[in-house]
């Protein structure tokens, strides 16, 4: 489709009543690193373009003692550049570094990574991890929704016609003994667009004992997803490299449940084992104290 008009908001209520007036008519540019693609090829869903990139708010990132919230308009690159993501939440840290080349992370957004809707997305298995949350906004109002919620299938989301995706949440909880580590599998290095990712956000209490686990992955089905049985197998498990070896296979196995049937299948079922290991075992290293470099 054609793109016939571009209409720059400078407020989020100037964007949700472009959207309310456009509905399907409208879509949200920000960083433009997919879109733009989708319009060379004439697969934009809009004729219209609502521009965000001059929505002060959209940009910041916030810390508070409950949660960070990282509005609609903040790159990879800002999270790359933030020291307390990279020394408190080095999983999505790292996620946010693997994409793509330092131009797509000067222009890319991790809002519009999700809303993008991919499998692959890099961004989406480190923050399922961490219990995220979206704020879909619309002329009604806010609406807070559970990442794990947000997708409904290949390059489709929850999201109405009138709304955008304003914010991400993530919840700030003890951070005593929590560990969060990411890991994917390319098919080149820097630029490559993830063929699998992993996610671990676990807490160890003193023993090593693993407390809460929370897992997710990428492109291991038609939107990246979390791993709950794989969460629960490990709950109330010492983390050591044999429990380590076991959760890779188990996960393996998983993987060829899934995928029964699928040409994919053996390629996946033995390479996410590979993706997994590391992620566990940076956790595994951090948590006795040692370099996980």
């Amino acid at each position: 489709m054609s793109v016939e008009k571009v209409l720059r908001a400078t407020s989020i209520e100037n964007v949700v009543r472009l959207l309310g007036e456009y509905k399907d008519g409208a879509q949200i540019i920000a960083g433009g690193t997919d879109l733009l693609v989708q319009i060379r090829e004439k697969k934009n869903k809009a004729s219209i373009l609502i521009d965000i990139t001059d929505v002060y708010e959209l940009g910041q990132i916030d810390i508070t003692k409950e949660k960070i919230s990282i509005g609609a308009m903040v790159r990879f690159t800002d999270v790359v550049e933030n020291i307390y993501l990279k020394d408190n939440f080095p999983g999505l840290w790292d996620a946010c570094k693997s994409v793509g080349s330092p131009q797509i992370r000067n222009l890319g957004t991790l809002a519009g990574n999700l809303a993008n809707g991919s499998p692959a997305a890099d961004s989406a298995p480190p923050l399922l991890a961490l219990d995220a949350k979206v704020i879909a906004a619309s002329s009604s109002g806010d609406r807070l929704i559970d990442l794990s919620e947000f997708y409904l299938g290949k390059g489709k989301t929850v999201l109405k016609a009138n709304e955008f995706l304003k914010a991400i949440e993530i919840p700030l909880q003890d951070s005593r003994g929590t560990y969060v580590e990411f890991e994917k599998l390319g098919l080149r290095n820097a630029l490559a667009i993830s063929r699998i990712s992993a996610a671990v956000h676990m807490k160890l209490n003193s023993t090593g004992v693993i407390e809460r686990c929370r897992i997710a992955s990428g492109s291991l089905g038609l939107c990246p997803m979390r791993e709950s049985e794989l969460e629960t197998w490990f709950v109330n498990k010492v983390l050591a490299p044999s429990l380590i070896a076991q959760g890779a296979q188990m996960f393996g196995q998983i993987v060829e449940d899934r995928l029964a049937g699928r040409s994919s299948m053996p390629y996946k079922r033995e390479a996410i084992q590979g993706v997994i290991k590391p992620a566990l075992e940076r956790i595994l290293w951090r948590s006795q104290g040692l370099d996980a470099e």
